[in-house]
């Protein structure tokens, strides 16, 4: 199966100049009866699977972490993060298509949670291929 989708606007500058679009997912997390869904942000520099904004944070309020990691974040250096596991799916056309069990980071500091969701590597290389093709602004992904 292929999904294919576009990249999103990614704003300006602080001096004015265009930030280059990002290619985007629409993820879906689901824990026990919880779910969060919206658009994240493929990010092949982020090692892990999903960095969590403050409505995946949300799912996990009464869970405990399944263990402590850290990340270098370039804007922060060393970063600790609590890690747990949700059921996460990509939505395309109305339907979810489930990828398995990820872990999900949530930064211990809560300066470090941003509004934009990632996903990283520990999901992206389970993909059978992974098309960014910047030109037409599409991102091709073969499950």
């Amino acid at each position: 199966m292929r999904v294919s989708y576009g990249f999103a606007e990614a704003g300006y500058t602080t001096h004015g100049e265009k930030i280059p679009e990002v290619p985007i997912v629409s993820l879906v997390l689901r824990v026990d009866r919880l779910q969060a869904r919206g658009p994240a942000i493929v990010d092949t520099g982020f090692d892990g699977g999903v960095y969590a904004n403050i409505e995946i944070v949300k799912l996990f309020a009464d869970t405990k972490p399944s263990m402590i990691s850290e990340f270098d974040i370039p804007v922060y250096g060393k970063c600790e993060f609590e890690v747990f596991t949700a059921q996460a799916f990509l939505q395309y056309k109305g339907k979810d298509f489930e990828i398995g069990e990820v872990r999900v980071y949530v930064p211990t500091e809560p300066e470090h949670l941003t509004g934009e969701v990632l996903v990283g590597r520990e999901i992206l290389n389970r993909f059978n291929e992974l098309l960014l093709n910047p030109k037409q602004r599409i991102l091709s992904i073969e499950l």
